[in-house]
């Protein structure tokens, strides 16, 4: 059998051999659900700040972190959390594609949304927005970690979720003119990550917002070690698929306190996980990076996996928490959540 010229996986043209990432490390005002389009403008401000003076020097894809427009409280509950999600698409994100449209760059962010076909639900969603000014993609959490946090997810309406997008829609990756690029905010799981590699995906997104001071509301504790696991295990997928990998985090939040609780070393990693850029500092900032994208396509393959040697065991697996419980009951808040996954759990 020929082997198959590379790369072998779905791509377009590129339109320059490198691709320019600039990854934005920034802060957040905190948000008041009972108004919360005052800090959500404040915060929409930063983030053009921020493109503004990144773009001085052309980028190809600015990267922000989890929640840039809305920042991260553990204890709010679903009708909080609701209140300060924004429409998908809406007003900032047609505001963000406008500068998208302005520098013909790609912007990445996190957001806490709300769409209109899910009603009563709140999302967390990656958004990657195009130089034409529109959304290239949006990317649903694929699954909670069971009582840390309840936004409706991929897994806990799965069958719906499918039925309304397809099966695809489960692992997207978007393939644009500076790569293929996929989000991948969830950790501990190398299946994800080689699922979006074997699927084509070149450059992982991880996002993730530390906020000062919130985690001493949820009932878990982190602290800044969390985020270097969180990092190493970025740096890992990167070794075992052969990818880049983008680190985002928020800057120090120091309104509330001045204790640090994870935020910064912001980092991008190269595909044999090897440290291109790093954030020196827990403050605002951005790094910068140049992935050679036309070389790297000319010796990248997708993952050479036997599976036929494990797929017995993952069909003889059974998951911990079964998917759409979503779709029975939805938890009112944090509490609820925990109660909520350990009602339904399997083992």
């Amino acid at each position: 059998m020929p082997v198959k010229s590379l790369p072998n996986y779905e791509t377009i043209p590129l339109r320059n051999e490198n691709t320019i990432i600039a990854v934005a490390q920034t802060s957040y005002h905190a948000i008041d659900p009972s108004n919360p389009k005052k800090g959500i403008k404040y915060n929409l401000d930063s983030m053009i700040r921020f493109i503004d003076q990144i773009q001085r020097h052309k980028r190809d894809l600015i990267v922000f972190h989890e929640f840039p427009l809305q920042g991260q409280k553990f204890d709010w509950t679903r009708d909080e959390q609701i209140k300060v999600a924004v429409e998908v698409p809406g007003e900032e994100t047609e505001i963000i594609g406008q500068k998208a449209k302005q520098y013909g760059c790609y912007i990445a962010f996190g957001v806490r949304a709300r769409l209109k076909d899910w009603p009563g639900h709140f999302i967390y969603m990656g958004l990657l927005v195009g130089p034409d000014g529109g959304i290239v993609q949006q990317r649903w959490k694929l699954r909670n970690m069971a009582g840390i946090g309840f936004p409706t997810t991929v897994y806990d309406v799965l069958d719906r979720y499918v039925e309304m997008y397809g099966l695809d829609a489960i692992f997207p990756v978007a393939r644009t003119d500076i790569g293929n690029i996929a989000f991948l905010p969830e950790i501990y799981e190398p299946e994800i990550a080689r699922a979006f590699a074997i699927k084509g995906a070149e450059i992982l997104i991880r996002y993730m917002t530390f906020g000062a001071g919130h985690w001493g509301t949820s009932p878990f504790v982190y602290k800044s070690a969390l985020g270097d696991l969180m990092r190493i295990d970025l740096q890992a997928c990167c070794i075992q698929n052969n990818v880049y990998g983008v680190f985002v985090n928020n800057a120090i939040v120091s309104e509330e306190v001045f204790e640090d609780f994870g935020s910064g070393r912001t980092a991008v990693y190269d595909m044999d996980g090897r440290l291109m850029a790093e954030a020196a500092l827990h403050h605002e900032t951005y790094i910068e990076a140049v992935v050679p994208m036309t070389y790297y396509r000319k010796n990248h393959s997708i993952p050479r996996i036997p599976k036929e040697l494990y797929t017995h065991v993952l069909d003889d697996y059974e998951s911990k928490y079964p998917p759409n419980t979503f779709l029975k009951s939805l938890p009112k808040s944090p509490q609820d959540s925990i109660n909520h996954y350990s009602k339904y759990a399997r083992w």
